[in-house]
């Protein structure tokens, strides 16, 4: 595993509380994005180094490790037919239409609580997540559907689903109906999935940009890092009690009075 991954997942930083407030349409599409004087590398965000998970995304995996496993050593870019720009258009919709917007506090008596929408609903990392089911489920790979993660004007945090085609890549948002470039969101960008691994995150805010060149990913097939640690972490099912406790004895009192440090008045 790339050692400032490592380090990176050991000191725990959080980017972020994803708040989801509502709002209304921010933008318009009247259809797909064609290159019309724009180069390709303005199509597709710039992507840098390894970053730490959101935490919400890093319990989600906990909770779900066959959601967050596999990848590609070779992604490729979705073609963007007709076909396939009528997908994600209906997906969006759907979602959009369909699934009551409701913050984490309110549905789980919890801040962040990253997870598919239950029958009161979700938030956006909640129909993010929806989406990029369904839009797998479709035949897209996995490695073209990325969460992500964004900071609003008011600085609020956002999560938002991007598809990346040969076209460019798109931000499927609960918070707009149209479909748009990555360059006509209003977001500041933070941090998203990799497309080589998707419980590894890279960095997309360029104030605090390396270049990914020189990093490596675990092999695929490798155990998650950060699932592997905590299964090493929970005890054996059946390991036993200690002896004394678990006949029963009572631990005896202590022969001396507490320090001065410990004792309370």
């Amino acid at each position: 595993m790339n050692r400032n991954y490592s380090l990176a997942l050991a000191a725990g930083i959080a980017l972020w509380v994803a708040g989801c407030q509502s709002t209304g349409s921010i933008g318009q599409s009247g259809g797909m994005l064609m290159n019309s004087g724009v180069t390709m590398a303005a199509l597709h965000m710039p992507v840098g180094q390894q970053v730490v998970p959101p935490n919400g995304f890093i319990s989600f995996c906990l909770r779900n490790p066959k959601e967050c496993e596999g990848g590609t050593d070779h992604p490729t870019n979705m073609v963007m037919t007709p076909g396939r720009w009528t997908q994600i258009n209906e997906v969006n919709d759907y979602v959009n239409r369909n699934i009551p917007q409701i913050e984490d506090i309110d549905n789980y008596g919890t801040v962040e609580n990253w997870t598919y929408p239950n029958e009161r609903g979700g938030d956006c990392e909640d129909l993010a997540l929806l989406k990029r089911k369904m839009l797998i489920e479709r035949g897209w790979p996995a490695s073209d559907l990325l969460i992500t993660v964004v900071r609003e004007w008011n600085g609020d945090g956002h999560a938002i689903l991007v598809a990346t085609t040969d076209k460019g890549d798109y931000v499927l948002d609960n918070k707009n109906w149209a479909i748009v470039s990555w360059a006509q969101a209003p977001y500041t960008w933070a941090k998203q999935q990799s497309r080589e691994r998707p419980y590894i995150w890279v960095n997309l805010d360029q104030s605090s940009f390396r270049l990914a060149s020189n990093e490596t990913v675990p092999p695929l097939g490798a155990p998650i890092p950060f699932v592997e640690a905590a299964n090493r972490m929970k005890p054996a099912a059946n390991a036993p009690l200690r002896p004394s406790l678990a006949n029963g004895d009572v631990r005896p009192a202590a022969s001396q009075a507490p320090t001065a440090a410990l004792a309370m008045n």
